[in-house]
């Protein structure tokens, strides 16, 4: 709740319709013990997202600071939230600053939202005095304004003449001493310089304070990204050093109760030191980048917010207490709906005769939303391709979204179990694991960038594959997969060129009005087809082909013959059909080992072989 930001009055155009996101994360305990997650949620305008209350006994949320960005013809009107500090152990009472554009520009102080202090100054930071309450500091553009009753008057006598440094914060051991920055950009204490090192402090910046009464703390960005620094004398001279350097934000938090032990977050791993910062061992990996994490005192419970989730983590679980629901845009970088479907120009590239590599047209590749089926009570999406990935994308594939995490999973026949196939919120650096070594990448985001493709504005993202090949894939927000690369003494390339999303035609779809004109036709032949997954536990899925109308009876057999169930007997017309067959359910103690499956319809008749594990 310390972290300042550098103060500028800009007037932006517009704002950019953003998907919602969490923005930071910090924390209170209230007089129960409970603890009250304080995050800022919005689009990606930081300053002007609301402030927002979330009990983690009763997960309920409320907006605690308002904020907003509002564009019209005529100017702006505005409200942005630079810093908030609540009492000391007080949940209900806190101060907030910021600015206002309403019509003008102009500095705020609040006390629980409601302006008691206007001014020029550019107010960008507020601390409390943790030895009296009554004392409340901000910080913006010269001296500290003050107050002494709590912050509901600011004197201006209570303004000091501060003229070699700049403060930004108060020090939590201390009333007396300021922090600050020179014209250097220096760390400097009570105007005396205490660190050499340039400083530049922006909405990442803070200091934390040992309860030690000793260390201190101090996030900020530098050359090269961000750094931890650390005192061990509270903030003297010759006491900084320089422990932790990321060229990501890093975000720091601290037991209250425990002396030296400090966690810090930088991109999807969280660290824990146990030595007041000077070193660090990784403590949990999480799916996504991190935006803030929070430590409940006197406990071994940790909280850690990404853009879209809040995860709950002790030294022995992970689990997900909050999420912002996927915004439908998203769906587009992989679109699941029967009937899109994706021609591709496909290369193969082997070795010359005399040395070197070359590629020759090798044809057209399609990929297929075939139709849907459910497996283990879950709707799957059926999508096959002609081969156009070494491993990731495999000749038939059965997907799923999950709409609360914006997680797309995938069913493994060889592992009877779902698996994380992409993210559909993923950021640059996640990493999807192997289904079959979990501890074993399978393949990682490496870029996102804006793209204009088939006329449209749009996202591209690519992905690197960790296989024993150099093997990648890309995606394009709307359009799905785009293009895929595998390489190993040979190789092939495939590049999308025209595809049908949601009955939308885009690129060339000459060969996809084809393929589509000859797979609506009816079925031709009777057909029983291999049941998936086989081997099967709990559940399997058995398709099979009408070429016209009749009565139809699917049976399951033992291996003595017996009729252990019926799944089909009825009047079907023409067409394709799925049927889910769940021992569990439709048989009493169902034992493991081979089961026989057989169509009749008409005359035909149709036996095949499956396998229950148990």
């Amino acid at each position: 709740m310390k972290s300042l930001i550098v103060f500028l009055f800009i007037v932006f155009s517009a704002i950019s319709v953003y998907p919602q996101q969490f923005n930071s994360l910090d924390g209170i305990e209230d007089e129960q013990g409970n603890t009250q997650l304080l995050y800022r949620l919005g689009e990606q305008y930081y300053i002007y997202n609301p402030v927002y209350k979330f009990s983690t006994n009763t997960l309920q949320e409320s907006l605690l600071i308002q904020a907003y960005y509002n564009n019209f013809p005529g100017g702006d009107l505005a409200k942005a939230v630079l810093d908030f500090e609540f009492f000391p152990n007080d949940e209900s009472n806190f101060m907030n600053v910021g600015y206002e554009i309403n019509p003008d520009n102009h500095s705020y102080i609040a006390r629980n939202d409601t302006i008691v202090f206007s001014g020029y100054n550019g107010f960008t930071g507020v601390d409390i005095s943790k030895h009296n309450p009554q004392k409340v500091f901000v910080f913006g553009g010269g001296g500290p304004v003050r107050s002494w009753d709590g912050g509901y008057t600011f004197p201006l006598d209570s303004i000091p003449a501060v003229t070699n440094f700049i403060p930004i914060a108060l020090s939590d051991f201390d009333d007396d001493i300021l922090f600050g920055l020179n014209e250097e950009q220096q760390l400097a204490k009570n105007g005396v310089v205490v660190d050499t090192s340039k400083i530049f402090w922006d909405i990442y910046s803070t200091f934390f304070y040992d309860v030690n009464q000793f260390h201190i703390y101090r996030v900020n960005k530098t050359y090269g990204g961000y750094s931890l620094t650390v005192s061990n004398n509270k903030g003297n001279a010759f006491t900084w050093t320089k422990t932790y350097q990321s060229e990501n934000p890093i975000f720091v938090t601290i037991d209250s109760t425990q002396s030296g032990v400090v966690y810090l977050a930088d991109g999807r791993r969280i660290y824990k030191s146990i030595n007041n910062g000077y070193t660090f061992s990784e403590y949990k990996s999480l799916p996504s980048k991190l935006i803030g994490i929070y430590k409940k005192p006197n406990s071994g419970i940790l909280y850690a917010a990404s853009k879209n989730k809040i995860f709950r983590i002790t030294p022995d679980s992970i689990s997900i207490i909050k999420s912002l629901p996927t915004p439908v845009e998203e769906y587009g970088w992989f679109p699941l709906a029967i009937g899109n479907i994706w021609a591709y120009d496909s290369y193969s590239i082997e070795e010359g005769l005399y040395g070197g590599w070359f590629s020759y047209f090798a044809g057209t590749k399609f990929m297929e939303v075939t139709k849907d089926t459910t497996i283990e009570n879950k709707k799957y999406f059926v999508v096959e391709n002609d081969y156009l990935s070494n491993m990731v994308l495999k000749p038939k594939m059965f997907l799923r979204v999950d709409s609360t995490t914006g997680f797309i999973y995938e069913y493994w026949q060889e592992l009877n179990n779902e698996y994380l196939f992409h993210d559909l919120n993923a950021e640059i650096g996640d990493t999807i694991m192997h289904p079959g070594v979990p501890i074993m990448p399978f393949y990682i985001l490496m870029d996102e960038q804006p793209i204009t493709y088939l006329g449209l504005n749009t996202f591209e993202r690519n992905y690197m594959e960790y296989l024993p090949c150099s093997c990648s894939h890309t995606l394009i927000k709307g359009f799905g997969l785009a293009r895929t690369f595998f390489f190993e003494f040979g190789g092939s390339e495939n590049s999308l060129k025209g595809c049908v999303i949601n009955g939308v035609l885009y690129g060339d779809t000459t060969d996809i009005v084809g393929i589509e004109e000859e797979q609506n036709q009816t079925p031709t032949i009777f057909n029983l087809e291999q049941n998936y997954p086989n081997p099967f536990n709990p559940s399997t899925v058995i398709n099979y082909q009408l070429p016209k109308a009749g009565n139809v009876t699917l049976k399951i057999y033992d291996v003595l013959g017996r009729v252990v169930v019926t799944l089909v007997d009825e009047y079907q017309n023409a067409g394709s059909y799925d049927v889910e067959f769940n021992p569990e359910s439709s048989i009493k103690n169902p034992a493991s080992g081979i089961y026989f499956y057989q169509l009749k319809a008409g005359s035909f008749t149709q036996t095949k072989k499956m396998m229950l594990l148990k």
